[in-house]
């Protein structure tokens, strides 16, 4: 086979699941590559896309090519990061626990008779790797979470972020505060609220500050603006992973791998296997339940704007604080980047009714009723630096 570049380990993805999985293979001493879909982020990608949604949202199809993706489904919505660092480079950096109920779910997998007790160590090493820090910052979208939280009778859940994937040490280059010196140099928070569109300070633990770092150092390479086509098994026992450019989208060498990992998100890893088993029959044994027991958040977003020329979002982190209202709620105030401020489109009237296809129609009903506010809602205000 010409061309063909041969590793002993291909990991497809470098995000969350992508980037764990090559820093460990490359402490075992394997030969690592991670092709990665997105680009390498430098500052000014960042810069452009906290303040235009064109320089943030990777959709080629329509000729945009940032740095978070947002796929809309019948029944969810699913964001995530096309970036070298994946999802961790458009997160909040919040690090919380799932609750014991969380694992006594009737569909929570029973390989396991204690979940909980079983991930402890592996939480403790991701809050480690990850940089895990309470957040010290209060402004005045918490004062006003406080004020929600003792109106709806919980004043007493509400506080500060306790764990959360952020540096809010000295500013400026300063040291490693994580790695002995193996990592490389930070910055502290610089409270600015923008996190959501990537962190321009290099305050934000994303991958590319940990886990991928320490992977390049082990040797590991990334290849970003890759797109996988194809994972064809053969005789010998290796894979042959087609390829092809992100951006030009013409074929690159493939790849001949003895272990390959998926790790391109959820949609991405549903929609490559998916397409092995029933488009090119590459892997035509997948499983006949691929796809089917994906869990979401469970978040629901709903945004607040405020009057023209008001500002509450450069105060802190996208996450500074939360309250739980009941056992099964969980709320958190988020700031967002100007770049966000397409998410007012999304705004509409909050109703309630006994189903999901009553609340449809009673959404559209009050949008009816009052036609002036729903066009007002989706007009930029000048002064306003997101929803």
């Amino acid at each position: 086979m010409r061309d063909v570049q041969e590793v002993d380990c291909l990991v497809i993805g470098s995000g969350f699941g992508g980037a764990v999985s090559a820093l460990r293979m490359a402490e075992k001493g394997y030969g690592v590559v991670v092709l990665e879909q997105g680009r390498r982020l430098q500052r000014e990608d960042i810069e452009a896309g906290g303040r235009s949604v064109r320089r943030l949202i990777w959709e080629p199809a329509l000729g945009l090519r940032g740095h978070f993706r947002q796929w809309i489904f019948a029944d969810v919505a699913v964001v995530g990061g096309v970036a070298v660092g994946g999802g961790s480079q458009v997160f909040a950096g919040v690090l919380l626990q799932p609750q014991a109920t969380t694992f006594a779910s009737a569909e929570w997998p029973r390989a396991e008779v204690d979940w909980r007790s079983a991930l402890v160590p592996h939480y403790a090493m991701a809050e480690k790797m990850l940089g895990a820090a309470p957040n010290p910052a209060r402004g005045l979208q918490d004062s006003w979470l406080l004020g929600t939280a003792q109106a709806m009778q919980a004043g007493s859940s509400f506080g500060g972020i306790a764990s959360q994937a952020i540096y809010f040490g000295q500013r400026g280059e300063g040291v490693d505060p994580f790695f002995g010196g193996e990592g490389p140099k930070r910055s502290g928070c610089q409270h600015c609220g923008e996190c959501l569109s990537a962190c321009r300070y290099g305050a934000k633990n994303s991958l590319d500050l940990n886990y991928l770092y320490l992977a390049e150092k082990k040797g590991a390479r990334v290849v970003p603006e890759t797109t996988v086509t194809d994972i064809v098994p053969l005789a010998d026992g290796r894979y042959r992973v087609l390829v092809r450019s992100s951006v030009g989208g013409e074929a690159k060498p493939p790849y001949v791998a003895r272990k390959v990992i998926v790790a391109a998100g959820v949609i991405g890893t549903v929609d490559l296997l998916s397409h092995c088993r029933e488009v090119s029959r590459s892997l035509p044994k997948l499983s006949a339940t691929l796809g089917q027991r994906v869990r979401t958040n469970s978040e629901s977003i709903v945004g607040v704007l405020l009057p023209p020329g008001q500002v509450a979002n450069a105060d802190g982190a996208a996450i500074t604080s939360h309250f739980y209202p009941d056992a099964t709620t969980h709320i958190t105030q988020n700031r967002f980047p100007a770049s966000f401020a397409y998410m007012r489109w999304t705004c509409g009237p909050l109703v309630d009714a006994a189903t999901p296809r009553a609340r449809r129609w009673q959404t559209v009903l009050t949008m009816l009723r009052e036609p002036g506010r729903v066009c007002a809602t989706g007009r930029p205000a000048t002064g306003q630096r997101g929803p």
